[in-house]
């Protein structure tokens, strides 16, 4: 159940905000960037997201990952909920698997990804949810990738538009 102070938040963060359009990415979580003509994940949200994903595997972000990217709702255009969560991937790298025999480290990540999930992104409304993998980005079937490390899209969404 929401607290008062949770439903105030929200009504300040969506009440009176310019409605998403229908071949747009929500503004509070992207913005358009002059180089590349695509949507880019604001920096306060990026940093946000990878200072989390470090502290999930314990400072050992370049041992340990493979790869972060964001998918899921947020990365749908027109989508009218400024409340769905942003689902962020952990893709993990295949020593680091090989090498955890016993199996502390991975419990010991997935329970720090589980206590990070639920956060709301700076600025907006939306949790983000942290899922840690082993699966390759490839082998999953999403409508809109982004990779957190480039600041770049793998996939981008259809029917997104371009700032041309």
């Amino acid at each position: 159940m929401a607290s008062d102070f949770d439903t105030k938040l929200k009504n300040y963060l969506t009440v009176y905000k310019v409605p998403i359009g229908p071949n747009q990415l929500d503004p509070t979580v992207f913005h358009f960037s002059e180089v590349d003509n695509y949507p880019v994940l604001l920096p306060s949200i990026r940093d946000q997201i990878l200072k989390d994903v470090n502290e999930i595997v314990n400072g050992q972000l370049s041992a340990y990952v493979r790869g972060c990217y964001l998918v899921g709702p947020v990365t749908k255009p027109g989508q009218k909920s400024r409340t769905s969560e942003i689902r962020i991937l952990i893709v993990l790298k295949d020593k680091y698997v090989l090498a955890d025999n016993d199996g502390l480290l991975s419990e010991r990540i997935l329970k720090a990804a589980n206590h990070m999930s639920g956060k709301l992104a700076v600025g907006t409304t939306r949790p983000i949810e942290y899922t840690v993998t082993v699966r390759k980005i490839e082998d999953y079937d999403h409508e809109g990738v982004y990779n957190l490390a480039t600041n770049k899209w793998i996939k981008i969404p259809t029917g997104v538009a371009t700032n041309i």
